[in-house]
């Protein structure tokens, strides 16, 4: 019967959860869009062990083909009675009051956090409608979901390991209903600071400033690693050079490869050791003198002693002028 439990858990979890799925779905955007519109949040939020996920996540794709039924009122009811219910399997250990005191902190960590930054209009409101802090986690009758699903936009849950002593981990995933886009915020912290930690996540990420998205500076250049025989050895500037001219390329000047660091491995540069020495045109590049403007670079006199570590960069090819190269009459 334990068991049986479990995979009906499960099963509901799945169905809340994979209603819109990436079948046919739009292209990535940043889930927050639009910039100002306030979401409203089913405030029953499952509190969970993330083993219980982890040992029967095969249950969960016999619920993939619902994917093609988003925007379903029917089904976006369905999903709320799912997760009205998760919380009934840790009704059968000492967890449950545990979970409904996390769920109850974490929305007055967030209207606290509100208050205290001076945000009238917080972008997640919950909607408390009709509903007790005894009613919390507690499946809703029907026809009272029924009423209520137009306006919910986000259903959340939490999933939770326990580490050593006191501290504990825990991901809270928020899922839109009408399209099935999700986003994870984690948090480490003793377990009477879960709430409180993950609260901080969410507050910082909807109310905190949007920054523009990096844009790589170095348009119209690739950069290449170091020849695979050469990965994580020093190497003299005449094998470096060799190499790089072998892929069409060459080796970066100290500016282009102090700007490829910049950009960073993750926004269209590189990732340079801390205290390596690198080949650049006019010698060499040492990353542990970095701040110490041209002093940074330094002459090598000795081009067939291996000293260095080096990436490759390749220029792409002017665009040629329409014209160019008819003869004139």
């Amino acid at each position: 019967m334990a068991m049986r439990a479990v995979r009906t858990f499960l099963r509901r979890l799945a169905l809340a959860l994979l209603m819109a799925g990436a079948a046919g779905a739009a292209p990535a955007q940043d889930f927050r869009d639009p910039p100002r519109q306030g979401f409203t949040v089913w405030p029953n939020i499952p509190v969970m062990r993330a083993a219980d996920l982890a040992d029967y996540a095969q249950d969960r794709q016999a619920f993939a083909d619902l994917h093609a039924g988003k925007g379903d009122p029917e089904k976006l009811v369905a999903a709320l009675q799912a997760i009205d219910g998760m919380q009934s399997h840790h009704q059968q250990t000492a967890l449950n009051e545990w979970g409904r005191s996390v769920n109850a902190q974490l929305i007055a960590e967030l209207d606290a956090l509100a208050r205290r930054h001076g945000i009238a209009s917080p972008r997640l409101r919950f909607d408390f409608a009709d509903i007790t802090p005894q009613q919390l986690q507690r499946p809703s009758a029907l026809d009272d979901l029924k009423t209520r699903v137009g306006r919910i936009d986000l259903a959340a849950y939490i999933t939770w390991t326990r580490l050593d002593g006191a501290l504990a981990q825990a991901t809270l995933t928020l899922v839109k209903l009408r399209g099935g886009a999700s986003r994870s915020f984690s948090a480490t912290a003793p377990v009477t600071a879960l709430a409180q930690a993950l609260a901080r996540e969410l507050f910082d990420y909807f109310e905190g400033a949007r920054f523009a998205p990096h844009r790589n500076a170095q348009t119209g250049v690739q950069w290449l690693t170091a020849a695979p025989g050469h990965a994580d050895r020093l190497v003299s500037r005449d094998a470096a050079a060799r190499y790089c001219g072998s892929q069409g390329g060459e080796l970066p000047t100290a500016r282009e490869l102090e700007a490829a660091e910049a950009a960073g491995f993750y926004g269209g540069g590189v990732a340079l050791r801390a205290d390596g020495v690198y080949h650049v045109q006019t010698g060499l590049y040492d990353t542990a003198l970095a701040q110490e403007g041209e002093a940074r670079v330094r002459p090598n006199f000795i081009a067939d002693v291996p000293n260095g570590f080096y990436y490759c960069i390749r220029h792409a090819e002017p665009a040629r002028t329409a014209g160019v190269g008819k003869r004139r009459r």
